[in-house]
């Protein structure tokens, strides 16, 4: 059945660097290293169960991919079957939402506790100086830039920080998906959506009369779009590439 797991995950893009962490009936979801990802990183998951209609949940972190598997003929399949699988499916995703969960409060916990604690950052950092931007809503940990990554009532959730080269890091374990680092500006303008924070801090100098904030990546933006227009939905919203 591992064979079978593999080949399924081989076929999604996701494939585990050491093909021995794919088990069965683990108390807890496997994490693992996908080929191709950042060193170091454990953004698969996995878990099985063996007994009855063998059945187990993949994906990864990074992505947000999520896949199903079952093993045999699913042709054959009783609705009884059908109806096991499902509630088989539905308990381990409710488990991956819960360990997720309580895992990302933890981690703003900490963000938040670390921001609130730094200094203002200072306009002589060297990214700003790289980018040539003031540092806006920003803290400075040492010579880390350090960004808070929040949703719209200004809970913090995460942490970016940057380097003064530029290199850009997240809290391990952290949310980030629909939320946003807030730059600033006026509340009452029309909100520039950006990608990054040296671009958002571009446009509130530019724009002063617009709300500014940052989606932290392209992968993000369309899920901050989105929770943006739920959260105002007769404002005017422009996403504004690099």
């Amino acid at each position: 059945m591992i064979r079978e797991v593999l080949d399924d995950m081989a076929s999604c893009g996701i494939v585990p660097t050491d093909p021995g962490v794919i088990q069965f009936d683990l108390p807890e979801m496997t994490r693992f290293h996908v080929a191709g990802d950042k060193r170091g990183t454990l953004n698969g998951f996995w878990r099985g169960f063996s007994d009855g209609l063998p059945a187990g949940v993949f994906g990864s972190w990074k992505t947000g991919q999520s896949h199903n598997w079952t093993s045999g003929d699913h042709t054959k399949w009783t609705d009884a079957d059908k109806a096991a699988f499902t509630s088989r499916i539905e308990a381990i995703q409710r488990q991956r939402a819960e360990e997720t969960a309580q895992a990302q409060a933890e981690v703003a916990k900490i963000a938040t506790e670390r921001y609130m604690a730094l200094p203002d950052a200072s306009p002589d950092h060297g990214y700003c100086l790289k980018k040539r931007i003031t540092p806006m809503n920003a803290k400075q940990d040492g010579n880390l830039l350090t960004l808070a990554i929040q949703d719209w009532t200004g809970a913090i959730h995460s942490l970016q920080t940057i380097t003064p080269s530029g290199k850009k890091m997240m809290l391990k374990g952290g949310a980030k998906k629909s939320f946003h680092i807030h730059v600033g500006g006026n509340p009452e303008g029309r909100l520039l959506i950006a990608e990054g924070y040296a671009t958002g801090c571009s446009l509130a100098e530019m724009d002063p009369d617009a709300e500014v904030i940052a989606a932290v990546d392209a992968y993000n933006i369309r899920s901050v779009a989105q929770s943006a227009r739920e959260r105002f939905p007769d404002r005017e919203i422009v996403l504004c590439g690099d």
